[in-house]
């Protein structure tokens, strides 16, 4: 590292930086777009102190990355795959992909994904905000200092949705995304359980999986777990099924996570698709319109239609005035083996047949209201919300090896086996909401009776597999 320069930071006390490298890149106008994109979207209408952002989000995962690249190659022999590089630049380069790993992001972050990538990716030449950040990082002042310091080349590679040629940049990867507790995943845990004040949820021993992690002397650009380190990936394991399910799954969330991506969807509209522009204009190498979009920007550029539309006036009051327009009115939580989460079960942990069911309950209930002669004057008020809790992110990888240095004893898991063993469970949330002022009805109770029926006769045994309650 160059001239070192050191960061506040809650959460790590300390951060260190490289002011010839690493500063131009966080001064730079696309990273400090991150300040004004909450890291948790709408959570802090439910949890007031998750205001942070995705750009102190971003300084913490290039802090881990950077110690867990740093620790796997402390590890290897130089005549080993880290031949043609140097450990210096390879570390330099991970940090800057974790600094970098969510540049892409739109307003609202993942409602924005739902809401504009989700709903038009057939129309769009970009397809995430992984591929936006891509773009980005090629179309801006980021490039020409990432050129001018040789890491250009290592840093798309790291961020590519393509995985890398070159085993060690496979393993560096890991380190930053695409493996079950990297960087990205350990940041955001341990960041977002201390701003929301669940602080339970987010202690995780994230430098007993680094320093206890190594580069696979069997399978070049893996990693392998020391044996004692399996009690802390289960603690970890568990942590991020906690926090799913009380955090970012909060039932309250969701209600303002729905307004956010009703509302992206239909100010694009209303437009003439001021968003799908934007994204499309990036993947033709302009990022300037995609650059301008954050959360204070979205709820700007909706106030300005309110007097032209009724439901953005609605949807942009529920956010600025903190109003839910839907109540939860029926729950079912069911618990799945992930070693039965191989049969029909599984679909329901899939982006495209999740909707489909998700479409399908809907339907069901609103078709069972009706029938009851309930009929509601907004049917669309009746909505399902279907939440997967996986212990572990969806992976390219299937098991994981763990290593007893002292005897050198070997195990492989794959990981349905792994989570069995530890007695850690997927979990599975199907929610129905219906409209906030149902709850002045006389006749709520049977509304909710409605609901209840119609999900049980969606839900048989047949439609899901094995599950249990």
């Amino acid at each position: 590292m160059g001239s070192i320069g050191f960061i506040r930071d809650p959460v790590y006390n300390y951060i260190e930086y490289d002011k010839s490298l690493e500063k131009p890149v966080m001064d730079s106008a696309p990273m400090q777009r991150l300040r004004l994109l909450h890291q948790l979207q709408l959570s802090y209408l439910v949890y007031p102190g998750a205001e942070h952002s995705r750009f102190q989000h971003s300084i913490g995962v290039m802090h881990l990355a950077g110690l867990f690249a740093k620790s796997l190659l402390q590890g290897i022999s130089k005549e080993s795959i880290i031949e043609g590089y140097k450990a210096e630049e390879l570390i330099k380069a991970t940090r800057i992909a974790g600094l970098l790993h969510d540049i892409g992001h739109g307003p609202f972050s993942h409602a924005f994904e739902e809401a504009i990538y989700w709903t038009y990716e057939h129309s769009l030449n970009i397809k995430n905000h992984e591929e936006a950040g891509y773009n980005i990082i090629k179309n801006t002042e980021i490039k020409d200092i990432l050129e001018e310091n040789g890491l250009l080349d290592i840093v798309l590679q790291l961020l590519s949705n393509k995985q890398p040629e070159e085993p060690i940049l496979k393993l560096l990867r890991k380190t930053v995304k695409e493996w079950i507790y990297p960087a990205d995943i350990l940041d955001f845990l341990i960041r977002d359980s201390y701003y929301t004040g669940t602080r339970e949820y987010g202690l995780i021993d994230y430098y007993r999986l680094i320093r206890l992690s190594h580069a696979s002397p069997f399978e070049p650009g893996n990693i392998v777990l020391e044996l004692r380190a399996r009690g802390a990936l289960a603690s970890y394991l568990r942590s991020r099924i906690a926090m799913f399910e009380n955090v970012y799954f909060h039932p309250v969330t969701l209600v303002f996570n729905k307004a956010a991506i009703e509302l992206l969807r239909i100010t694009d509209d209303i437009s003439g698709g001021i968003y799908r522009e934007a994204i499309n204009s990036l993947g033709k190498g302009d990022p300037t319109k995609y650059l301008s979009l954050n959360d204070y920007e979205a709820l700007r550029l909706a106030s300005s239609y309110c007097n032209e539309d009724k439901r953005i006036s609605r949807l942009y009051s529920s956010i600025v005035n903190r109003k839910p327009l839907w109540k939860l009115l029926y729950e079912e939580k069911y618990v799945l083996s992930p070693i039965n989460l191989r049969g029909p079960a599984s679909i329901l942990f899939k982006r495209r047949t999740a909707i489909e069911f998700r479409d399908r309950i809907e339907k069901a209930v609103r078709e069972e209201i009706i029938d009851k002669g309930l009929k509601y004057k907004e049917m669309e008020d009746f909505w399902v919300a279907i939440n997967t809790l996986r212990p572990v992110p969806p992976l390219p990888v299937g098991k994981i090896t763990f290593i007893d240095i002292s005897n050198n004893i070997t195990k492989s898991l794959d990981i349905p086996h792994l989570l069995d063993e530890d007695g850690i469970l997927f979990k599975l949330l199907i929610r129905v909401y219906g409209p906030a002022d149902l709850k002045k009805s006389p006749d709520r109770f049977k509304y909710v009776e409605a609901v209840r029926d119609a999900v049980k006769k969606e839900l048989e045994p047949s439609a899901l597999g094995e599950i249990t309650m």
